[in-house]
Order: structure tokens, then sequence, then C-alpha cells
């Protein structure tokens, strides 16, 4: 368990920044330069492992995914027709900022409270 709550967010939000910046390279043509300096620091957390870093991290991904799927909800709600496509779009933004909000969950408590055995 403990390797799993060790590595499991933080490689999940790098691969959820690499997907941000694909789809921003891709959809704007330009380099997203916040989206590089979140994956440099990811990775950087994945090596060094510094708990103070990544309960950090876990709160900007829980606001940030909070923030995301709030944003998804309401405009949802706020679209007057929804066709197939569209719901199937709105199905697909609450799974993905869902389980980033729960990986992010994760990340905080293993970097706040999760304590390791000491041998």
């Amino acid at each position: 368990m403990d390797k799993f709550l060790r590595f499991t967010p933080t490689i999940f939000c790098l691969l959820f920044t690499a997907f941000w910046f694909v789809q921003e390279y891709i959809g704007i043509g330009e380099v997203n330069l916040p989206c590089i300096a979140i994956g440099i620091a990811l990775v950087a957390q994945l090596f060094t492992n510094n708990k103070t870093t990544g309960f950090l991290y876990g709160i900007i991904f829980l606001i940030f995914s909070g923030y995301e799927l709030i944003t998804s909800i309401t405009s949802h709600i706020e679209t007057e027709i929804v066709t197939a496509n569209t719901a199937k779009f709105y199905i697909t933004q609450y799974i993905i900022f869902g389980i980033c909000f729960i990986m992010a969950v994760l990340m905080v408590y293993y970097n706040r409270y999760f304590r390791q055995k000491r041998t």
C-alpha cells in the first residue's frame, strides 16, 4: 500500500499535465510554459519524495481539479440543448476531473497524514 500511495497520484497528475500540454499545443499551437514547469516539478517530486512539496502539489491539484469539476457541472447545467455528443463530452469531463480530484486527495493524504513504517 505504501508504494501505491507514494507513486500513483504523482504519476497520474504527471500524465494529466502531459495531456494538458498536448491539448494546448494541438488546439492553440503554442507551448504552454506553466504546464512544462508543473511537469518538471512533478518529475522532481518523483525522485526526491519531499513530503512538504508533495503536500503543496496535492493542494494545488485539489483546488484545480475541484474548480474544473465545478466549472464543467455549471456549464452542463447552463446548456439548453443537450445532444448525445455533448452528454458524452460532459460525462468524460466528470470522469477525468473526478479521478484527478481523488488522486489529489490521495496525494494530500500520503504527504500529510500517512506515516511510514520505521525499520
